[in-house]
């Protein structure tokens, strides 16, 4: 039952990564398409921006070490590595896939760019949220020693 668990909670936050990742795909790619004068994604597109979306979540589970310590960097060498991966996966698929007719160099480039400060920022996020939980758990643990146990 342990082994389920363990698979089923992976599984539930590979599925919202993946969702957040399409969700900023999609708003990324949107923007740039407004700029171009462009107001219609087509499905096929959006069926390659899922697909890289599971890529690069799929990538961050097995690069990223989710429960990170304190100690260790937010840009360490592993966190480093999946954001160059996500950043080349996004270029390379928006440039094969002719994403962006209309400015088939930049708006690739533009898109990966935009998609690494929004998965750097999603890593940072992860380190204040991981600060407060042990901010939260020391006082709890203080108030638990002071009232003598349960």
């Amino acid at each position: 039952m342990r082994a389920f668990k363990n698979l089923y909670v992976w599984a539930m936050n590979a599925k919202l990564l993946m969702a957040m990742y399409f969700l900023s795909m999609v708003f990324l790619s949107a923007f740039i398409f407004f700029f171009q004068g462009i107001f219609v994604i087509s499905v096929w597109h959006l069926f390659h921006m899922l697909l890289v979306s599971i890529l690069i979540a799929l990538a961050q589970v097995f690069f990223v070490d989710q429960y990170q310590s304190l100690q260790q960097g937010l840009l360490c060498f592993r966190n480093v590595v999946w954001l160059l991966f996500s950043g080349v996966v996004t270029f390379l698929t928006s440039k094969a896939f002719v994403w962006f007719a209309l400015a088939p160099t930049w708006g690739p480039l533009l898109l990966s760019v935009f998609q690494v400060f929004v998965l750097a920022l999603m890593l940072l996020e992860n380190r204040w949220e991981q600060e407060a939980d042990t901010l939260r758990l020391n006082r709890d643990l203080d108030t638990f020693k002071t009232k003598g146990g349960v």
